[in-house]
């Protein structure tokens, strides 16, 4: 029995284009800010529409091409099914290459409206910012093309700041827009006296692991201090000791607190087996300073003692270790580690386009946080088995929901809407031009004609 046929109308067409559209247009364009359209004229990103309807596409366009990794000529096919636009592959380069600035805006105002989560106490609390940086490479790069300076607001769970720059930029707090209370934690790139001098010009404060030679401390009557002999005297009586301090930066003196801490034997071990390895590879030997340096954490702060002990400020500095964490995340999920584009305006407005991705998702995922938890709140008055003590996975939260964005973002259709497109897609699915044949097409011919000849030989003798 034969299918029933259907005749696709215009109106059959219409819907199910809006269908394709309909999770972008409900669910992420309310999401971004109002003043859209006129910030992509302002920033210079959409001054000709052309086939464009507005900057709502235009985004909807970049954030397609950076989540889905497409090449210029898939995209163009995409924004084609879509029913975005008919643009060429070359027109899509271009309207990438004007988005950078636009797209760093858009990065700053989301952020921006990111909201400082209540006290479980009803106290006013600082900004804790675990702050770093991580390299990016381009297509036909050296791997670290690039500079991810980022500041990750740990209570709330979510990036605070980033400042992208190339590889010529070192680690500084002076990428950060610090604001006053912030609490910077801070690893031994930015170990210089300037840290110090930067957060108190900001009226904020600083954590952040030294090396004594790359950081020289004064006493109380300014002369230089001398931390290895007091870590030597103390490795067999302390395990934790402080002791206050000063510094001097640009002729200012700052007074800090100094905090060792001493690393468990297991760690301390693997610490000087790295420093040993490195040395040697150097044809140097490892000195008895860095051997016993490897076995501490030594820390400069300018909090008060009255409120930080150095028990507390040490297991503060072992949480930045979830800035890492958020790397690895946005590294893997977003296939960040190298951008597939050569020319550093486009490599720019592709890695904003990715974090804005990234950044949409992270609200996402705090609203799924939070309806999670309020799930198992209502499940443990139930008999509905709850893992109650587990906690939940940032993984696989932050996956699922940059999972949902991409669906959003990238659209369903079906094979009737490919069928009634080809005529426009004919051109991104053909080959680019080529000096040398096309051997799968040329192949092919020549089987065909082959086969048809021996076929007309079988006819003859068979007459």
């Amino acid at each position: 029995m034969l299918a029933p046929t259907h005749h696709k109308t215009e109106t059959d067409n219409r819907q199910e284009l809006e269908l394709v559209n309909y999770l972008w247009e409900t669910e992420v364009m309310p999401r971004l800010p109002a003043d859209l359209e006129e910030q992509a004229q302002q920033h210079k990103a959409l001054q000709r529409k052309r086939k464009l309807n507005n900057s709502y596409d235009l985004l909807r366009a970049l954030l397609a091409y950076a989540l889905a990794g497409l090449s210029t000529r898939q995209w163009g096919s995409w924004a084609v099914i879509t029913g975005l636009a008919d643009i060429s592959s070359q027109g899509w380069a271009k309207w990438l290459s004007k988005s950078g600035a636009w797209l760093e805006w858009l990065f700053a105002e989301l952020i921006a409206v990111e909201p400082l989560p209540a006290s479980l106490f009803g106290q006013a609390r600082p900004r804790i910012l675990l702050i770093d940086a991580t390299s990016l490479g381009q297509l036909g790069g050296t791997g670290d093309d690039w500079r991810l300076h980022t500041a990750y607001n740990l209570m709330a769970g979510r990036i605070a700041q980033v400042s992208l720059t190339d590889r010529s930029q070192g680690e500084k707090l002076s990428h950060f827009e610090l604001q006053p209370g912030d609490i910077a934690v801070t690893d031994r790139g930015y170990g210089y006296r300037s840290s110090i001098s930067t957060a108190d010009q900001a009226q904020a404060d600083v954590v952040v692991r030294i090396q004594p030679d790359k950081f020289p401390l004064e006493d109380e009557t300014g002369q230089r201090l001398a931390v290895w002999p007091l870590l030597k005297a103390a490795s067999h009586t302390a395990q934790i000791w402080e002791l206050p301090a000063y510094c001097t930066d640009q002729q200012q003196t700052y007074a800090v607190r100094l905090i060792a801490g001493q690393l468990p034997q297991e760690q301390a071990d693997l610490a000087r087996k790295r420093l040993k390895d490195k040395a040697r590879k150097k044809g140097q030997t490892l000195s008895a300073k860095q051997s016993l340096l490897a076995g501490w954490v030594l820390l400069i702060t300018t909090l008060d003692p009255t409120d930080w002990s150095a028990t507390d400020l040490l297991r503060l500095y072992r949480a930045r270790w979830q800035i890492e964490l958020l790397f690895k995340r946005i590294k893997q999920m977003l296939r960040m580690h190298t951008i597939n584009c050569t020319r550093p305006d486009r490599v720019a407005a592709t890695i904003r386009a990715l974090l804005i991705a990234w950044v949409l998702q992270e609200s996402q995922a705090t609203q799924v946080r939070q309806l999670l938890e309020q799930t198992r709140q209502a499940a443990q008055s139930t008999i509905i088995a709850w893992p109650a003590l587990q906690p939940i996975s940032s993984w696989s939260l932050h996956k699922l929901c940059l999972q949902t964005l991409t669906h959003q973002v990238l659209g369903y259709w079906s094979m009737a809407r490919l069928r009634a497109c080809l005529p426009r897609l004919l051109r991104f699915l053909t080959t680019k031009h080529r000096h040398r044949l096309h051997q799968e097409t040329d192949v092919r011919l020549w089987l065909d004609r082959l086969l048809a000849k021996q076929s007309a030989q079988i006819l003859e003798l068979a007459a």
